[in-house]
């Protein structure tokens, strides 16, 4: 994905939703930011082998180290460098870069047991690796759908907003989505830490420790989850001044929209632990439509029919009402396993 999308930034950022004005800055924003990505990717898929490995903490330093970076490069490029939005971007780049060699370093070097091997060239070997391949794709596509879920939101998001409310409405909604991950890793924290402790306890026969461990899990996500909305419900004009001036046109619109959205929030991280829990326990079936429901069926409808009838505010409820209508859903579905 990265090689296309540094050869057609243009068509990228139309196909995202940009406008004509804004184009300019989209493509480049790309251009400077994707060079990272792909040390982006190897860093979210092995900070999960780290933590998996029983180091945990160098998982917690990598990306402590990777965002402390972000802060200082931002610093340096925009305003020390004068480079505006191009340092933005390639200090993100670069951020993703610190993060990644951090986390090849140490499966390379210092791994315990989760180290990478040889791969076997005779057939049996590989037809093993084939089956366990399938088998990780399998239990990860709804994984997969949850990190689709953002690209989703900041796809049909642009579109809406830009649409009701031009190129400050997409302003503010981009505030917002910059705040929207930090949501997201909180609750896929919650996730994947309950994941092993359940799934072991799933394979030993173990029912009480899965069900006292999705209740802890179940707990931290209430109680995160209702902290993000908390945030964004009593903080919306502090959180959006650390991106903008008052005097922009985007500050109204985003102060205003905070509140509404940050409703999503606590079913968001709510929803993200359950379906941690459905994969934990090989319920990859009901994982996979949770995850469809919450990232595609639910979502993209209540953007495009919320705003009919309730307008502006439609728009910024959209996120809320599908992870709601998903939560809904999956305590329904538990409820019959009963």
């Amino acid at each position: 994905m990265i090689i296309p999308v540094m050869l057609f930034p243009s068509a990228i950022g139309r196909m995202l939703g940009s406008s004509d004005a804004l184009l300019p800055l989209v493509r480049e924003y790309i251009l400077g930011f994707m060079p990272g990505e792909l040390f982006g990717v190897w860093a979210a898929l092995l900070l999960f082998v780290i933590r998996l490995d029983g180091s945990p903490r160098l998982a917690m330093w990598c990306n402590v180290v990777s965002a402390i970076a972000n802060i200082f490069l931002d610093w340096f490029m925009i305003v020390y460098m004068g480079w505006g939005l191009w340092g933005a971007a390639v200090a993100s780049a670069l951020s993703m870069t610190i993060g990644g060699i951090i986390a090849m370093w140490y499966m390379l070097f210092a791994a315990r047991q989760l180290r990478p091997i040889r791969l076997k060239w005779s057939r049996r070997s590989l037809l093993y690796s084939v089956r366990n391949i399938g088998y990780q794709c399998t239990i990860g596509l709804s994984a997969l759908m949850g990190e689709c879920t953002m690209a989703v939101l900041a796809l049909i998001g642009n579109y809406i907003f830009g649409s009701y409310l031009g190129d400050p409405g997409i302003g503010a909604f981009g505030i917002a989505c910059y705040y929207t991950p930090f949501v997201y890793m909180i609750g896929n924290a919650v996730a994947q830490s309950a994941q092993p402790i359940i799934s072991f306890n799933y394979g030993t026969g173990d029912g009480r420790r899965v069900s006292s461990t999705l209740r802890v899990a179940l707990l931290a996500a209430v109680v995160c989850g209702a902290s993000a909305s908390a945030a964004f419900m009593l903080l919306p004009e502090q959180l959006v001044e650390l991106f903008i001036n008052r005097s922009e046109a985007a500050f109204p619109l985003a102060v205003k929209g905070f509140p509404l959205m940050a409703l999503a929030f606590l079913f968001f991280i709510v929803n993200l632990t359950l379906i941690g829990y459905f994969q934990s326990v090989e319920r990859v079936r009901s994982a996979m439509v949770f995850a469809l429901l919450r990232g595609l069926f639910f979502l993209v409808p209540c953007f495009i029919f919320l705003p009919m009838v309730f307008g502006e505010t439609g728009i910024w409820l959209a996120l809320g009402m599908s992870e709601m209508l998903t939560t809904l859903c999956i305590i329904a579905y538990m409820v019959r396993l009963r």
